[in-house]
């Protein structure tokens, strides 16, 4: 009798021991769970997080991460009297910028057409382009023109243009949250030419100016007005008979011309 109820007492303390095993195990296993689970919810929210930062830049644009300024050009005329003549339209196709990459960009590209003669008698400056740009320096502008169409006593004519392209080496610079202008200030009678046979020849002569920093009042479209701002710019640029345009270009008023096919050609006077 005594021997059988120590086996049982035996038996059940190590039933207890077994169960108390086991009770042990499945708390090591479930702690080892929860942190697996713990481990698994950081991962997974800080892959959220850089999932959302991650969205967040690729929604942003360049113009959102970079501060752009304003660019108004404007266009105006301080021609002489013209004699006879009493219209010298200009059509400009398309305005650009070269930036410090050495990237073109298109600030204008609709063809517009000015009566110079008309902004110089109403001594006015008209809007070409008004851009915002992003923050830098600029060191060229480049105008396209198309046609030049001259107006006298005889009636309309198209003048001959040495070249359509127009680059002009200065800097436009460019400040964050701030207005700059460029002015392209045409002399047409500096610009115009006749042939012995009564050709006209337009070769520009500009005075181009930029300003940055500048207040600039564009309620009226076909007269801006451009206050203060710091001057960066403003010199004369010309274009010789072969398309040449910079400083120290031009053609002078009192040489003589023809055209021969397309090209312009200098009459030299053997008697001087």
């Amino acid at each position: 009798m005594t021997n059988t109820l120590t086996l049982n007492l035996k038996m059940r303390d190590l039933k207890d021991t077994t169960v108390n095993k086991k009770t042990e195990r499945e708390k090591m296993k479930q702690t080892k769970i929860t942190k697996i689970d713990r481990s698994i919810f950081k991962s997974t929210f800080a892959l959220l997080i850089i999932f959302a930062v991650a969205t967040l830049l690729s929604a942003c644009t360049p113009q959102q991460l970079t501060q752009d300024g304003r660019a108004v050009f404007v266009l105006t005329d301080a021609a002489a009297d013209m004699g006879s003549v009493t219209n010298v339209s200009v059509t400009i196709d398309s305005i650009k910028v070269l930036n410090e990459s050495g990237s073109w960009i298109t600030v204008s590209a609709t063809p517009q057409t000015y009566d110079l003669l008309k902004l110089k008698s109403t001594n006015t400056q008209v809007l070409l382009a008004d851009y915002n740009l992003t923050q830098g320096t600029y060191n060229q502008v480049r105008l396209e023109i198309s046609k030049v169409i001259v107006t006298d006593a005889s009636g309309d004519h198209v003048a001959k243009l040495p070249s359509g392209e127009l680059k002009l080496v200065g800097k436009l610079i460019i400040n964050g949250n701030s207005t700059s202008t460029v002015k392209f200030d045409f002399i047409a009678d500096e610009s115009l030419h006749i042939t012995g046979e009564g050709t006209y020849i337009f070769a520009p002569v500009i005075k181009f100016e930029t300003r940055q920093k500048a207040e600039v009042d564009t309620r009226f479209r076909e007269n801006i007005r451009i206050i203060n701002g710091n001057v960066d710019e403003n010199k004369k640029e010309g274009m010789d008979i072969n398309g040449n345009f910079g400083e120290g270009f031009r053609i002078r008023t009192d040489a003589r011309f023809s055209i021969k096919g397309d090209k312009i050609i200098e009459e030299i006077d053997l008697n001087n």
